[in-house]
């Protein structure tokens, strides 16, 4: 990429930013406060168990990453009818882009 005005992005720092134990430790930690809004909205399954939200470290190899998601065959309704996860990132001021009708 060429410099812009005499700036020009250090690519071998980005990387070594985006594989820090610093960033996935922050990245970590907010994946757990997205976890914890989607537990506390009290959705339940069928059996009355609360819908089990999970949260788990997902890297790549490029870059430190965390999932938070819901493994229960419930888990596309609920997200379709009730926007849990996005609804949860929402509230600790994540803005969600997906999908959308």
């Amino acid at each position: 990429m060429a410099a812009v005005e005499g700036f020009e992005i250090d690519r071998a720092g980005v990387a070594e930013i985006l594989r820090s134990p610093e960033l996935a430790a922050a990245v970590r930690a907010l994946g757990e406060q997205v976890g914890a809004a989607a537990r506390a909205q009290g959705h339940t399954v069928t059996s009355g168990e609360p819908l089990p939200i999970e949260v788990f470290d997902d890297p790549r190899q490029d870059r430190a990453g965390t999932t938070v998601a819901v493994r229960h065959p419930a888990g596309v309704g609920m997200e379709a009818h009730h926007g849990v996860l996005r609804r949860a990132a929402g509230t600790v001021g994540l803005d969600v882009e997906g999908l959308r009708e």
